[in-house]
């Protein structure tokens, strides 16, 4: 069964470094408290549970989802290191007329909200991150994992990574029409507790809404975190 998905109650480009641009999407009270959410890998500025915006509304919170370059209408670029994002970040709240806020990390969003919450201990009052990517190398890195593998196909990326980043999006154009079948198919072959997020139909529309909305003309964003994260943080 389809279930409709709220589009954001505001959305737009926010101009970041030298000439680029990050994308945004508000849920929430515009005028509440502010909450910074970093999506995933994949994932793009949509990518907040239908929980978490409706509590976003009941609880007066101002909730903005962040791109990262590479995704949605976002410029592609390669930071250096995840704490180079939180210069861009700052830059973010300061556009937006924010002074402190909080900041949650899903996934790969994780290392980027640790990231900063070190930059930034004056601004960020809190963090939260969900199942965050774990450091790859350098003092605290730990084994295994999937950045086992990231960390064995960052350098391809680093040399290769155009090409790469042009088939994902071909394939993704291609499971377009048959998107909800094919993510139906990839549930069945995950693990049990993602299995059970996937096919929950409220997921399932924020997930493909946010996948097939970000990755309409680009997908970088996702082989930069790969790199990023294979490095010391």
């Amino acid at each position: 069964m389809a279930v409709a998905i709220a589009r954001p109650k505001l959305e737009g480009n926010i101009a970041v470094g030298d000439d680029r641009q990050i994308g945004f999407a508000e849920f929430g009270d515009p005028q509440g408290r502010a909450i910074f959410w970093l999506h995933g890998t994949p994932g793009a500025r949509r990518q907040i549970p239908m929980e978490a915006r409706v509590y976003a509304e009941q609880r007066q919170i101002r909730l903005i989802g962040i791109d990262r370059p590479g995704i949605g209408s976002s410029t592609p670029y390669q930071y250096d290191t995840v704490f180079a994002f939180a210069e861009d970040l700052a830059t973010i709240a300061d556009t937006l007329g924010i002074d402190k806020f909080e900041v949650i990390g899903l996934s790969g969003g994780g290392p980027y909200t640790l990231a900063c919450a070190a930059a930034m201990p004056d601004r960020v009052v809190a963090a939260g991150v969900l199942g965050g990517v774990a450091p790859a190398s350098g003092a605290d890195a730990i084994g295994g994992g999937v950045m086992a593998f990231g960390s064995a196909v960052a350098p391809l990326l680093q040399f290769a990574g155009y090409p790469i980043r042009l088939a994902a999006v071909s394939l993704v154009r291609m499971i377009r029409p048959v998107a909800e079948p094919a993510l139906y198919m990839y549930a069945r072959i995950s693990p049990e507790a993602d299995r059970r997020l996937l096919v929950r139909p409220e997921f399932k529309a924020m997930f493909l809404d946010d996948l097939l909305n970000g990755s309409r003309k680009q997908l970088a964003a996702p082989f930069a975190d790969i790199i990023v994260f294979a490095r010391d943080w």
